[in-house]
């Protein structure tokens, strides 16, 4: 006799399609084929009460069927589905459950209206926000973390070919880490996909303790140094054009003024939102992954001349340090300029950093030490850089990143503890 009148989520396979789930409904969001606009059908992330999640699919030929009862957080009861087991690196899987489950015409899908045993608000799979940048090729699973909000920027409107947008630039932090967001009118920067979504402050264990590490006066764990900065050696320019073999796939540090922008180069590049690189003009359209981009995204790629008392060398400014320090992504900067911005035009506020000094990270390739490139990229920008014995009334400056105002609000607090 069994104990539970509901299937377990492990006792799920493919012998039959006899079985029946009670389960709360976390997120439901359409499949549309991106190239056709074509309405596949509904995604549903279910989960049950010990918060285990399964990926479930409802195809456009029986929606009409069950659309009417879909609701997000509501509870259900389902009965008589098809189970299938993945069988690799499919890239719809939303959840990491080996499992999912079919709609079929014979799917039973109802409210529970008793009050059985009791289902948590939400099932989520936390992860720290210093592990999110490795996970950005791993297009299997959809990523839930809990951070902080910060830094929110005024709404901003622009046109796309596909029509008007706006969106609201804003950071996340655990006090450690901190990741730029983008929330527009209709789907999420972040991740680009239809099935993000945002939960304000809910009733969740880990917002709690969240909440209560806010309160501390040590949540910016940053410490008083960047801690790449602190880890990397700082060289000259001349000391990094004569680096050897060991340091390839290595970083370094430096402390550089920057010369000019380079405006004969283009400002900003389009790049695959699967992938992640940059996407390049194949027979008159962007292809990467075995797809086309009719409308690619765009981001940064600034290429700077930079030097110090050794030398100069380019460097390329990665999209991530832009935006942090100017507080603006690529459609803000063609928002601000009435003509359509291009290649040509190049947009003065990207010289912002001109004649300032800042603190460089820079990643050594094989091409920079064995193929003679003079050409460094920077993985993390600081500044301006605090030059000692300076007392330059005319030095200029710009707004400090959010981690800085954390480490000047450390600083502050322990030479108060000390005092």
């Amino acid at each position: 006799m069994a104990f539970s009148k509901y299937d377990s989520f492990n006792s799920l396979n493919d012998s039959t399609t006899e079985w029946k789930i009670r389960v709360r409904a976390q997120s439901i969001w359409k499949g549309i084929t991106k190239k056709t606009g074509e309405f596949r059908g509904y995604n549903i992330v279910l989960f049950d009460d010990s918060s285990e999640r399964i990926h479930a699919f409802m195809s456009a030929l029986i929606c009409p069927k069950f659309e009417v009862e879909l609701c997000e957080g509501q509870i259900y009861i389902l009965e008589d589905f098809t189970v299938k087991h993945y069988n690799g690196d499919e890239t719809n899987r939303a959840v990491r459950n080996d499992k999912h489950i079919y709609f079929i015409t014979d799917t039973k899908l109802r409210k529970d209206e008793n009050n059985g045993l009791k289902l948590p608000e939400y099932s989520f799979d936390f992860y720290n926000l210093e592990d999110i940048d490795p996970m950005k090729t791993d297009n299997r699973f959809l990523t839930d973390v809990v951070a902080v909000i910060q830094d929110i920027q005024p709404i901003a409107a622009h046109n796309k070919k596909e029509g008007e947008t706006t969106h609201v630039p804003f950071t996340i932090t655990n006090g450690k880490t901190y990741i730029n967001v983008t929330e527009w009118k209709e789907a999420l920067h972040l991740t680009n996909f239809p099935a993000t979504r945002f939960y304000l402050n809910p009733k969740h264990h880990a917002v709690k303790l969240l909440r209560q590490r806010l309160q501390e006066p040590n949540f910016y764990v940053m410490d008083i140094e960047d801690d790449d900065v602190e880890q990397c050696q700082i060289l000259k320019v001349a000391d990094i054009k004569k680096l050897t073999d060991d340091f390839i796939e290595k970083k370094v540090a430096c402390q550089l003024t920057v010369k000019k922008v380079d405006e004969r180069m283009n400002w900003y590049v389009h790049f695959c939102t699967n992938c992640d690189k940059d996407l390049k003009l194949v027979d008159e359209e962007y292809k990467c992954c075995n797809r086309s981009y009719p409308y690619p995204d765009k981001r940064f790629k600034l290429y700077t001349l930079c030097s110090d008392d050794t030398g100069t060398i380019p460097i390329i400014w990665p999209n991530d340090e832009i935006c942090r320090l100017t507080g603006k992504i690529v459609y803000d900067v063609e928002a601000d300029d009435d003509d359509d911005v291009d290649a040509i035009k190049f947009p003065v506020m990207l010289k912002f950093g001109v004649k300032k000094t800042f603190k460089f990270i820079i990643s050594i390739t094989r091409e920079n030490v064995k193929e003679g490139s003079n050409v460094y990229t920077a993985s993390e920008i600081c500044g301006p850089f605090e030059i000692s014995d300076s007392h330059s009334p005319n030095m200029s400056k710009v707004p400090m990143l959010p981690r800085e105002k954390a480490q000047q609000q450390l600083r502050q607090q322990t030479r108060e503890g000390h005092a």
